[in-house]
């Protein structure tokens, strides 16, 4: 079980920092400026009071939380969602595409099922590509990024190079699955593209260490590119000898495994 954090903002009052996810759990992702704080996903509902005391710690002392912005509808991203809005008197908001499954606790599109778990009906104010909130000494910018979701949204913080991507990049070493319901390969190739196009200082992942340095950022994302490029030529199967991967596992495990960049 990994209970470490990271601290990835450069010198400033701005600070970015990760929580590793327990479990099956997406990393959550602590925004915080001169003005507010942001959380950036919560993971499942199994582990949201343990989470709650988590966070505390990282923003005492900081702008109250304004909202917890999700990267798209899977549980294991948003399931513990309206518990931390209720925790930290904030709203919760997530792309316009999500916001009606969300309210209705889909258990299909969210796959909640998958995890033998239900799906907590919340209500979600919905964002849109371009959308910004504001840090006060930064803005995070709203980048549609859709491919492993329709709704799959990444954050990008210009002032720091910085794009906080969820699962459209679990890992440096694991690429992002799209067979998903409302999953396209051919979205998520162009998703990777128009964060490659940014030219990344820093790419903090869904699931694995945060990729840092430009030329790094670059490679690694050109690796996924051309992996979602190759499944495309392959109809969507994945390359001879890649395991298949469980049914709640959201990334890819390459074989031989990619070595880092």
């Amino acid at each position: 079980m990994v209970m470490g954090r990271r601290r990835l903002d450069k010198d400033g009052p701005m600070k970015l920092e990760r929580l590793p996810g327990i479990h099956h759990d997406s990393a959550c992702i602590v925004l915080s400026g001169t003005e507010s704080s942001f959380i950036i996903d919560s993971g499942t509902s199994w582990y949201q009071t343990n989470l709650v005391e988590r966070l505390k710690p990282h923003l005492e002392g900081r702008p109250k939380v304004e909202a917890i912005l999700l990267s798209h509808r899977h549980y294991d991203n948003c399931g513990a969602a309206p518990h931390l809005a209720e925790a930290f008197e904030a709203k919760i908001c997530i792309h316009q595409d999500a916001v009606a499954p969300i309210a209705g606790g889909d258990l299909f599109t969210t796959w909640a099922s998958r995890y033998d778990s239900d799906m907590p009906a919340f209500t979600a104010v919905g964002f849109n590509d371009g959308d910004q909130f504001d840090l006060g000494d930064a803005v995070v910018e709203v980048l549609h990024t859709p491919g492993h979701t329709l709704d799959s949204c990444s954050f990008w913080i210009a002032k720091k190079s910085a794009v906080i991507c969820g699962d459209l990049v679990p890992s440096a070493q694991h690429p992002s699955r799209a067979d998903f319901p409302t999953g396209n390969l051919v979205q998520m190739k162009a998703s990777l593209e128009k964060i490659k196009a940014l030219n990344p200082e820093l790419v903090v992942c869904g699931r694995g260490e945060a990729i840092i340095g430009k030329n790094r950022c670059s490679l690694v994302l050109e690796h996924h590119i051309e992996s979602v490029q190759q499944r495309i030529e392959a109809e969507g199967n994945l390359p001879k000898g890649w395991p298949k991967p469980a049914e709640t596992c959201h990334w890819l495990t390459p074989e031989p495994p990619w070595e880092s960049e």
